[in-house]
């Protein structure tokens, strides 16, 4: 049974760094100068933190806002100028790829070289040589200098390095977007067998579908300090509101308005509730194409509402392109809120391909001029490979190839 307790706590944590305005270059300035000009910049402004054992969280926020100096302070390359952090358990930073990698080495040589600075044995790197190999997928360049790939073999090798070692905790820090789309398709699901087995991972992304994909905890940051902490997909649709609020006019601004284009919510009906489900019923851990999903839509109004859709939309992982999106209305299925009403869309097979994507869902009346209520990409769907099905593109089309000589007639049409 797994210990009680956060992984890591972080209790009433400040960081400053020094901003200098004006430095002494010489020993004459440094003599004449009574003190150097600067000013202390707070990045962290008592944190109050707590990653609990097994989770993984999230930590958002706009560049500046303090993330990346929260992950340096708990992985301890930081010291904190006030506060505590307490850390329990074995513990493997992701921060920066390629940490100790020789340009004159191969790409055999360096990852001896990177297993040894994450604390590996030659023994263990042997045993695990082919799964970082094979992880990488580089394998006929391994004996090239690394100082002759390309940006992206360089990453795919140094994460497949990173992610080869087992920790009990795991900080992360913008690294998951690597490589070409296969290979974020399994960095995504490395990270996904860490948390099922058990591992604490934190990371922090300014990739909301990575962060919604793989979180079950989202930290917003803002200046310092902790605005939220909650469920991801609540918190990531609070840090949108937020960010979308600051970019409308300012009439709209004062209005309650949502990033709809500035159509008012009314309130008449509400989401409560959106799963992901099997055709048992059950939450659905993982799905992989082809499977049989419903997505599920829990609902509800004070008062009966009759002109009233439910929509959704699906949309692609950081591109955000539109993989598909239908109302009840359009497909004349009739829809009465009245008090807690479940609506549900049944996928018979899961078209998409694997990688992150994003559920949106909407209420609004018919023709979508009066919006109820509209959860944007609040809702992750990952979808897990099937080594039986293979290809390319944003979705899988069930179809059966066939070959046959041609006749006289084909060839010469052909």
């Amino acid at each position: 049974m797994a210990e009680s307790g956060p992984a890591i706590a972080c209790r009433g944590v400040w960081k400053s760094y020094r901003i200098y305005h004006q430095r002494s270059h010489t020993l004459k300035e440094k003599i004449l100068s009574r003190r150097n000009l600067y000013e202390d910049f707070w990045a962290l402004r008592g944190i109050d933190l707590e990653v609990h054992r097994g989770t993984t969280m999230g930590i958002i926020g706009t560049n500046g806002s303090g993330k990346s100096t929260l992950l340096k302070t708990m992985a301890r390359i930081l010291t904190p100028n006030r506060g505590s952090l307490e850390v329990h358990g074995r513990m493997s930073p992701l921060l920066e790829l390629g940490t100790g990698f020789h340009p004159e080495l191969t790409g055999r040589e360096n990852v001896y070289l990177g297993s040894s600075l994450l604390g590996q044995s030659r023994k263990q790197v042997d045993a695990r040589y082919d799964e970082i190999v094979d992880f990488a997928g580089i394998e006929s360049f391994m004996d090239s200098p690394v100082k002759n790939y390309s940006s992206g073999m360089y990453a795919r090798l140094a994460f497949a390095v990173a992610i080869s070692v087992d920790p009990e905790i795991l900080l992360v820090d913008e690294v998951l977007s690597v490589g070409d789309e296969g290979f974020q398709v399994r960095c995504h699901q490395r990270m996904a067998e860490l948390r099922e087995n058990g591992a604490t991972v934190v990371v922090v992304s300014h990739s909301l579908a990575t962060v919604r994909a793989l979180c079950s905890q989202v930290a917003w940051i803002d200046a310092g300090t902790v605005r939220c902490v909650g469920p991801a997909g609540e918190v990531v649709g609070n840090y949108l509101d937020s960010v979308h609020e600051g970019l409308l006019p300012t009439e709209a601004a004062n209005g309650d308005t949502d990033r709809t284009g500035g159509r008012a919510l009314t309130g008449a009906a509400c989401v409560l509730d959106v799963s992901v489900r099997t055709v048992h019923g059950q939450p659905a851990t993982s799905i992989h194409t082809g499977d049989a999903i419903t997505i599920s839509i829990l609902a509800t109004a004070p008062e009966a509402l009759h002109d009233v859709s439910c929509g959704i939309a699906i949309h692609r992982g950081d591109d955000s392109t539109l993989v598909f999106g239908q109302n009840t209305h359009e497909a004349d299925c009739p829809v009465v809120i009245d008090g807690d009403t479940r609506i549900e869309f049944a996928i018979h097979h899961l078209p998409l391909r694997p990688g992150a994507h994003t559920l949106t869902v909407a209420l609004h009346d018919h023709r979508v001029n009066t919006i109820y209520d509209w959860h944007d990409k609040r809702y992750a769907l990952l979808v897990r490979s099937d080594s039986g099905r293979t290809g390319a593109g944003a979705v899988h089309i069930d179809g059966d190839w066939r070959v046959a000589p041609a006749t006289p007639v084909q060839a010469a049409s052909a």
